[in-house]
């Protein structure tokens, strides 16, 4: 059907010698796909990742990264093209990658329950992916949960370069920032974004920044939680008027994580880009420990729910005007993760249910991260896009979560809910996914308690 959306194409619809199977999912830019070549269908599935807009400029900077990368633990590039097509008859470029068999690395680990020295063999695989990325001059800028697919025998996979880069491209916004995943910012690109938040001159990312992101990453694998923003929202204003929060080991978090596994978490986090280390070096690290793991890293982590689903990363604003909005709402946003940032579930109100980990929660492939059931509850949906069968439900806790506030509960703004107070998401319907917890036949969200200002430093 040419005139259909790109997000709505049917089975057997033909771009190119490729003919779509069924739609995987969908990102901030791109429907994925899994389809076959005609012909040679038995040479196995590809993912076709088909631009949700016209001559978009980022499929061609993709299509570049991915033909200069070459490791076993970043998809290929097998083709591109253009599909005309549409309500409106336009282009729209596609990218062929290969098809990824796996699940999203925050599913995995909820399906998996992993130990330290799982996660560290894990880690150094994404470490050497980003190794082969920066030592072709490239950058991924969105390393993040949702961007790494797990496969069936623990290898890991580094998908989705949707953000990026090369020495050579031009910037394709007019924001400081390139689009990407707040949470996962560092700690300088935080401050350039302050900093320049009037004059729009573009932060110039470096390889430290997506160590940086692996090590957020990190973090919220084995704690379920994100570390506090790395930087002082304060020093803006040349003075202090309140202390941010400290960012805890993640052993303290979670006892069961190695010393020698918290440690290289700690130091991916660095406030200084040097101390960080290199991919490379951060691999030959983590390789190293875990080839010489006592016992104690082989102990479960058990459960480290997280509280909610990953941030939705929008396309880049198309304007002045829209830029200035993103920047508040980026703001509002920064505001709730430092308070989202230093809650901790209650222990086992995440308990996985009987039998999870004993087979496979259900797999995906593709070499975008808008493939799995967890990335679609997060992607940018169209009104009239038909919604995910498989998509991942969060259900309200039995009791309140830590750091949310309990009653009295404000009348008509807030609905006391199983001992907390919620505040109803009135444009949201179930299937929540990323609008919330569901109740009722309404998507909620906790409201914070109030809490007193934290006067501790970082460490």
């Amino acid at each position: 059907m040419d005139t259909a959306r790109p997000e709505l194409l049917p089975p057997g619809t033909l771009l190119g010698p490729w003919r779509l199977m069924h739609r995987a999912g969908r990102g901030a830019y791109g429907a994925v796909y899994r389809a076959v070549r005609v012909g040679q269908e038995a040479a196995g599935p590809v993912a076709l990742k088909l631009s949700l807009y016209s001559r978009e400029g980022r499929f061609e900077r993709e299509a570049e990264v991915l033909s200069r990368v070459r490791h076993l633990g970043v998809p290929r590039l097998l083709d591109e093209g253009e599909w005309v097509g549409g309500p409106w008859r336009v282009a729209y470029p596609y990218l062929v990658m290969d098809w990824v068999e796996g699940q999203s690395l925050y599913r995995w680990a909820r399906a998996r329950s992993p130990n330290s020295s799982q996660i560290l063999r894990l880690l150094a695989q994404l470490s050497r992916a980003l190794q082969a990325v920066h030592e072709v001059h490239c950058l991924h800028r969105d390393v993040k949960g949702e961007n790494v697919l797990v496969g069936p025998g623990g290898e890991a996979f580094l998908v989705d370069f949707g953000c990026g880069t090369y020495p050579e491209a031009s910037p394709l916004t007019d924001t400081p920032l390139a689009p990407g995943t707040l949470p996962y910012r560092s700690p300088q690109a935080l401050r350039h974004q302050w900093a320049h938040r009037n004059d729009g001159v573009h932060y110039k990312a470096g390889p430290e920044d997506d160590v940086y992101a692996l090590g957020v990453t990190a973090y919220r694998l084995v704690t379920g939680m994100y570390p506090p923003p790395g930087t002082d929202l304060e020093a803006r204003h040349g003075g202090r008027r309140g202390a941010r929060p400290m960012r805890q080991p993640p052993h303290v978090l979670v006892p069961q994580v190695s010393p020698e596994l918290s440690a290289l978490i700690e130091r991916m986090l660095a406030e200084a880009p040097a101390e960080r280390g290199s991919a490379r070096e951060l691999a030959d690290a983590l390789e190293a420990a875990a080839a010489s793991a006592g016992q104690e890293a082989n102990l479960s982590l058990g459960s480290t729910e997280v509280l909610r689903p990953e941030p939705v990363m929008r396309p880049a604003p198309p304007n002045g005007w829209a830029s200035v909005r993103a920047g508040l709402a980026g703001a509002a946003l920064m505001g709730l993760l430092i308070w989202i940032s230093t809650w901790r579930l209650p222990e086992g109100s995440w308990s996985a249910p009987a039998g999870v980990g004993q087979e496979d929660a259900g797999t995906v492939g593709v070499a975008d991260a808008s493939v799995s059931s967890e990335s679609l509850a997060t992607a940018v949906r169209s009104e009239d896009a038909e919604p995910p069968r498989d998509v991942l439900a969060w259900e309200m806790p039995k009791r309140p979560l830590a750091g949310q506030k309990r009653p009295p509960c404000k009348p008509h703004r807030e609905t006391e809910i199983r001992g907390g107070c919620w505040g109803a998401l009135l444009n949201a319907q179930p299937p929540c996914e990323d609008d919330g917890y569901e109740w009722s036949g309404k998507c909620f969200l906790p409201v914070a308690a109030k809490r007193r200002p934290d006067t501790s430093q970082y460490p």
